[in-house]
């Protein structure tokens, strides 16, 4: 009767355990809701925004932004723009970490802008609330550098609320790509839920794991990291220390062994979507 009532308390905690789960899961997928949402009004604020260039100060100039369409900003961005913004991320040292479905939601939520020449799209002791893509730079009066495309600048506004240490005019007319910071740390709050949720879905399908507590759960998908592997490469070597689990997310892999009788690698073999393989490292 002992070994019933056993069986019957674990049981009782492994279904206790589940529900947690679903509730976690439930709470982290309403906030991706509310995070839906949060970006669908910042959207719609831009759309109804005039896209007006104004700075503080008696010395700044206030420029209306030359539209792209009737309402004073354009999201329709074309592939070549898409490729101009991305290199920008991809080249800048605050941004080039991000993931490509992070970087296409930023570049969905930017709109473009005209600002006409000798007009200010940032003046020095302005607070900064939004970074540019693209062209020339002044402070004091001095040149300190040309803008080209491709280039980002103003990015630490993205982070938190800066103040402006240099001033940028355009030489002629010129077409920025504007990134507001509430929408890209909306996006980014959305992406680190989403990896959240799941690092938690890939971690609870190995079955050796399910047993573990949900906080500890947690923490581990805090420590998981993503790796991106193209087609032949090596992901542990035969004869290697191992020291890392691995869950695969997408794609295939395969596991293969040399044989002291084959010259190739024999394939033993093939592991797919929500498999694992390293797991000794686990336990030291």
């Amino acid at each position: 009767m002992g070994t019933l009532r056993d069986l019957q308390f674990a049981l009782q905690l492994k279904i206790e355990e589940l529900r947690q789960r679903d509730t976690l899961i439930d709470e982290l997928e309403l906030e991706l809701d509310t995070k839906d949402e949060l970006i669908r009004r910042l959207q719609e604020e831009l759309d109804r925004s005039r896209a007006t260039v104004s700075l503080p100060g008696s010395s700044a100039a206030t420029c209306s932004a030359q539209s792209e369409d009737s309402h004073g900003l354009s999201y329709i961005c074309s592939l070549r723009s898409q490729m101009l913004i991305q290199s920008s991320f991809l080249r800048n040292d605050l941004l080039k970490n991000l993931d490509e479905g992070e970087i296409r939601s930023i570049i969905s939520c930017m709109y473009q802008t005209t600002i006409p020449q000798g007009c200010y799209v940032i003046q020095e002791g302005a607070n900064g609330a939004q970074a540019y893509v693209l062209e020339d730079m002044k402070k004091d009066g001095l040149k300190l550098l040309t803008i080209e495309p491709e280039d980002m600048f103003g990015e630490l506004a993205l982070f938190y609320k800066c103040t402006y240490t240099y001033s940028v005019s355009g030489i002629n007319a010129f077409k920025l790509w504007v990134i507001d910071r509430e929408c890209y740390q909306t996006i980014l709050m959305q992406s680190g839920l989403n990896s959240l949720s799941h690092s938690m879905e890939l971690l609870i399908s190995a079955p050796f794991l399910q047993s573990l507590p949900e906080d500890v759960i947690m923490k581990m998908s805090d420590l998981m990291e993503e790796t991106h592997y193209t087609e032949g490469d090596y992901i542990i070597r035969q004869g290697a220390a191992g020291d890392a689990f691995y869950i695969i997310s997408k794609g295939q892999v395969k596991v293969t062994e040399k044989k002291p009788d084959h010259e190739e690698q024999v394939v033993l073999y093939k592991l797919s979507e929500r498999q694992w393989f390293g797991e000794k490292a686990l336990w030291g």
